[in-house]
């Protein structure tokens, strides 16, 4: 770039895509300064050397722009894993499919694991049968991948997801981890509240207005998030769910057993 190019001569494109021809580097260089740009060389290789003037610090910034996308567009699918066993409750085996539903739909393979001990080993159609109830519950959005093996102890099956899957939409659910949204319903129920009584018009919320029906789900869903927080203990010690989340923050391992 500027003074460190050694060539003698070079190809100069200018700013403008304008074949300069053939010049001498000094007088290249000379160009460029006159522009107030930057003489950078774009093609090494060639004979003579092909230089480019332009901007250095945005021709950096749209390099590292374009190297950026192409690393999110060449993001690959990573393999994901959920494991139950032969005498995983129907319950339990709901959550799992659940964990699996979120893997398959942020465009992620997922390896459901069957995990047999000691005389279950013995049975192996009971843990095909597991595996084969997870398929049926998760058959709209993928397929699988593969046949079905026994491995040692454990028996995999791989899942794909279907072409062309989106994630789940938000759902509003009115408690803590959309306060913001619930705010806002607040918001404009008090403007609606206050117009009408500007009006000389005197209202009670009746509860059959999008506003009410949001904020009686947000007061229901606060009141029902803190009877699951006093009893979350005791249903996990009775189902006896086992949920693991390995690497990085959207991959992860989610048994069930």
């Amino acid at each position: 770039m500027n003074e460190r190019i050694r060539y003698p001569q070079v190809r100069v494109i200018d700013d403008q895509n304008n074949q300069l021809g053939v010049l001498q580097t000094r007088d290249a260089l000379d160009i460029a300064r006159e522009r107030d740009l930057d003489l950078i060389v774009v093609a090494p290789q060639a004979q003579p050397p092909v230089c480019r003037i332009m901007d250095y610090g945005k021709f950096k910034y749209e390099k590292s722009k374009k190297e950026k996308d192409a690393r999110a567009k060449g993001k690959t699918a990573e393999m994901k894993m959920v494991r139950l066993k032969p005498v995983t409750s129907e319950h339990d085996r709901g959550v799992l499919v659940t964990h699996t539903e979120k893997f398959l739909r942020h465009g992620h393979k997922v390896r459901v694991i069957c995990r047999f001990q000691g005389r279950q080993n013995a049975h192996p159609e009971i843990g095909r049968g597991q595996l084969d109830k997870v398929s049926d519950d998760l058959k709209e959005i993928c397929g699988v991948e593969g046949p079905i093996i026994k491995q040692g102890r454990d028996m995999i099956m791989n899942l794909a997801p279907k072409a062309g899957l989106k994630p789940l939409p938000k759902q509003l659910k009115g408690g803590k981890h959309d306060e913001a949204e619930f705010e806002r319903l607040q918001a404009e129920l008090q403007d609606a509240e206050a117009d009408a009584e500007a009006a000389g018009v005197e209202i009670e919320s009746s509860g059959d207005t999008a506003v009410d029906e949001a904020v009686a789900a947000g007061e229901g869903a606060d009141a029902a998030m803190d009877a699951d927080a006093a009893a979350e203990p005791e249903v996990a010690a009775d189902a006896g769910a086992d949920v693991e989340t390995e690497g990085s923050t959207e991959s992860g391992v989610a048994g069930a057993g």
